[in-house]
Order: C-alpha cells, then structure tokens, then sequence
C-alpha cells in the first residue's frame, strides 16, 4: 500500500487499521513477556491443540473423542514440552500434522466407540 492509497482510506477503515497495530503490538509484548522459550512456538502450538480439542469435543469429527480435559493436557503439554519437540520451521502443516499425532499418541484423542444400532 503507498502512501497514496493511506491517505484515501476512509476513516472507518483507518481506524480500523490502527486498532489493529495497537492490538498486535499488545499481543507481541505479551508473547514476548512468556517465561518460555520460543514462545510464539508455545502460543501457536497451544493454539492448535486447543482448536482440535473443541473441534473434536464438538462432535466434528465423529470418529474422535476427547480423553482429557484441556487442563491435563495443558498439564501433559508442558511436562512433555522439551521432547515433544514442536517447532515452525516445516510450516504449519508439519506442525498441525505433528500436534494431532501427539494428541492420538497420548490418548488425548481417541477413536469413539461405535453404538450398536439395535441398542
């Protein structure tokens, strides 16, 4: 964008754009105030372990259930976070790929049983 086109934003969309740069600039100081290291890694990974949890808690893939809560696998996140070894430097599907190997792994998520249709 030039700063051509800056100056033809309309207000709104301005506005929009600053509250932006203030909230990303919030969330880098935050990140970088995290007592682990790296920490976008942390933040990304938890990111996607959460969103499996809820998708699979959901019901949205039926072939799945949740064996913990998301506070034991919180818990078992950090105990096993220095072998677990996550990291970015695949991309995110590598990474996405990895988090729901470990998840199956260690039995967070596990297949359903089926219900018999006679029941």
């Amino acid at each position: 964008m030039t700063i051509y086109e800056v100056e033809l934003m309309d207000l709104q969309e301005r506005t929009r754009m600053l509250d932006t740069y203030r909230d990303v600039e919030d969330i880098i100081d935050k990140i970088s105030s995290l007592s682990v290291f790296p920490s976008l890694v942390w933040v990304w990974t938890w990111d996607v372990i959460k969103d499996l949890w809820t998708t699979i808690m959901e019901g949205q893939e039926e072939e799945y259930c949740t064996a913990m809560d998301l506070d034991e696998v919180w818990e078992l996140y950090w105990i096993q976070a220095d072998k677990n070894g996550f990291t970015l430097e695949y991309g995110p599907e590598a990474l996405y790929d990895h988090i729901r190997d470990w998840m199956i792994d260690e039995s967070i998520i596990i297949e359903a049983e089926e219900e018999d249709e006679d029941e």
